[in-house]
């Protein structure tokens, strides 16, 4: 086995030395990038190095922070905010809320007043805003008596949780950051404060469980992934979604890519990598729904640091219409080809005695 060493401090976070991939085990690996540091949020100090692993093929921290010091490298970060959730298009009444409520009726069986027919819905909306509708339910169906118990992993404000709750859902949320659990639960939700590690739920207690973009930032991803399979029902689903390693924009900015985010992201996969991971798992019927093209986020983001500018500062971008421009190609990549998308977005369930999907009743379209 290989030996990790002792932790060493830089400034008030601790360092802990792998020597192998948190992953799969494997000792053997090539240096994807060194030299990185907090460009996003700027509160972490240090420079940090990413590894390839030779064995599974995901990317990881090494030195890392270790789990009883990670806490203070989110002492900014995004969460923190009372947020500013979008509600559900049923709670428009416009051209765009009617539209957007016949593609939820028909393709994940919502019944949703005032909403396009069916085939009125399909013909007219372009497929970027039908794969964006999708995403932002996470591609919920509607739920079905007995089976609407939603958990949100990394719930941070709340945001999401409104959503699912609009859709139907009894919904709860897990959130290890205090700052976060009391804007989630000053709006009325109910959120426990914690980690999978931690959190008392009982197993087989959810239908559903999603986790955006929280998997990099655990330090154990397997370890993190059977904890959700125990708390699934038999035929639960998961939805999980993070930066990808197959990103167009890491291809382009290397090392400026914002989905790095180093050292809050410990570990990042590849589709495949990740398809992988949850069938070692024990997860079963893994299906890739169109994700969010999300590439504007990531490219405006990851060229803002190449030039040197804070990423969530919305200034002036040199070259902002050759930015524009690639986004653009990166959206119409992604509607082509979506294991090109910047995050990957994969969704898995629970086997049961039955079918192991039969959660909700209806399947997203493909």
């Amino acid at each position: 086995m290989t030996q990790v060493s002792e932790p060493t401090t830089d400034g008030e976070i601790v360092r802990e030395h792998l020597g192998h991939c948190p992953v799969c085990g494997s000792p053997a690996r090539t240096m994807m990038f060194d030299d990185l540091t907090d460009r996003v949020f700027g509160v972490a100090p240090g420079r940090w190095t990413l590894h390839r692993c030779g064995g599974c093929d995901c990317a990881y921290l090494d030195p890392r922070p270790n789990p009883e010091t990670i806490g203070r490298a989110y002492a900014r970060y995004y969460t923190h905010g009372a947020g500013n959730p979008k509600r559900l298009p049923s709670r428009r009444r416009s051209l765009k809320g009617w539209l957007a409520n016949g593609e939820l009726n028909r393709g994940y069986g919502y019944r949703f007043p005032h909403a396009a027919p069916a085939w009125l819905a399909a013909a007219l909306m372009r497929p970027l805003d039908k794969a964006r509708q999708g995403a932002f339910i996470r591609h919920l169906p509607a739920p079905s008596a007995g089976a609407s118990r939603l958990l949100d992993v990394g719930c941070g404000n709340g945001d999401f949780l409104q959503v699912a709750r609009d859709c139907g859902y009894e919904v709860t949320g897990l959130e290890p950051d205090p700052q976060a659990v009391a804007t989630a639960r000053s709006q009325g939700l109910a959120v426990e404060q914690g980690t999978l590690t931690s959190a008392s739920f009982a197993a087989d207690s959810f239908d559903h469980i999603t986790l955006s973009h929280v998997l990099e930032h655990v330090h154990a991803p397997a370890a993190a992934l059977a904890q959700v399979l125990r708390l699934l029902k038999p035929g639960g689903r998961l939805w999980v979604s993070l930066p990808s390693l197959d990103a167009e924009g890491l291809r382009q900015f290397g090392a400026d890519w914002i989905g790095l985010e180093p050292p809050r992201h410990l570990t990042l996969f590849t589709v495949a990598g990740l398809r992988r991971l949850l069938v070692e798992t024990g997860f079963v019927g893994i299906e890739a729904p169109m994700p969010d093209p999300d590439a504007s986020f990531y490219f405006h983001g990851s060229a803002a640091m190449a030039a040197g500018l804070d990423p969530y500062a919305h200034g002036a971008l040199p070259d902002a219409q050759e930015v524009r421009r690639r986004v653009r190609q990166a959206v119409h990549n992604t509607l082509r080809d979506p294991s090109r998308n910047e995050s990957v977005t994969l969704m898995a369930w629970k086997p049961s005695p039955a079918d192991g999907r039969d959660v909700g009743g209806v399947l997203p379209p493909t």
